[in-house]
């Protein structure tokens, strides 16, 4: 009786100091709108595939045997089609699936890796994607790309990785809401 009373503990003990897997985060970018819509209801459809080696979005390596990863909310490839579609309706395109010029979003890379030490932890972030703009008169096709590094104090926190990517999306967007060649091409092309 004795042996499954301490199997019993000991099963309901390692149950309890088994660590438990992080909640996904949640990543936010905020679309780039201009002051003046300029592309007059052209229609467009907006897609985006995911290519990037990882389907998780941060990889923390605390020095032990184990790197815990993070897991986005959603795929980024579709957090990005999100906010580029209300960036592209604040320019004045329709977004519709029946659109002959078709603007695909493909994530190549998007990766927070953090090196986690005693007191401090350093944090490198990338993102690269590619942007490819099929006309019947045509293609489009150019890379985006962001990076970022930093180091601070204590543990870094799911918010901190989820702040990073979102600066690097941000910045992305705004590249891409501000690309002169990219615009000339979509008002001459769709």
């Amino acid at each position: 009786m004795k042996k499954y009373v301490l199997l019993a503990s000991t099963l309901v003990l390692s149950a309890c100091a088994a660590t438990q897997p992080t909640p996904p985060i949640t990543l936010t970018p905020t679309a780039v709108f201009t002051s003046q819509p300029w592309a007059n209801h052209k229609a467009l459809n907006l897609t985006s595939v995911d290519k990037a080696p990882n389907s998780y979005i941060a990889a923390i390596d605390s020095g032990t045997e184990n790197v815990q990863v993070i897991q986005p909310q959603q795929p980024v490839s579709t957090t990005l089609r999100q906010a580029l579609a209300q960036q592209l309706s604040g320019q004045g395109f329709s977004i519709t699936d029946s659109a002959t010029s078709t603007m695909m979003v493909t994530v190549e890379k998007a990766l927070v890796t953090v090196k986690q030490g005693l007191v401090k932890y350093n944090m490198h972030s990338e993102l690269q994607l590619q942007l490819t703009v099929n006309t019947p008169d045509g293609q489009f096709i150019k890379r985006y790309s962001g990076r970022s590094s930093r180091e601070d104090a204590l543990k870094a926190s799911d918010k901190d990785i989820a702040t990073s990517m979102n600066k690097l999306m941000n910045s992305v967007l705004n590249e891409i809401a501000s690309d002169s060649e990219l615009n000339k091409y979509l008002t001459e092309n769709v």
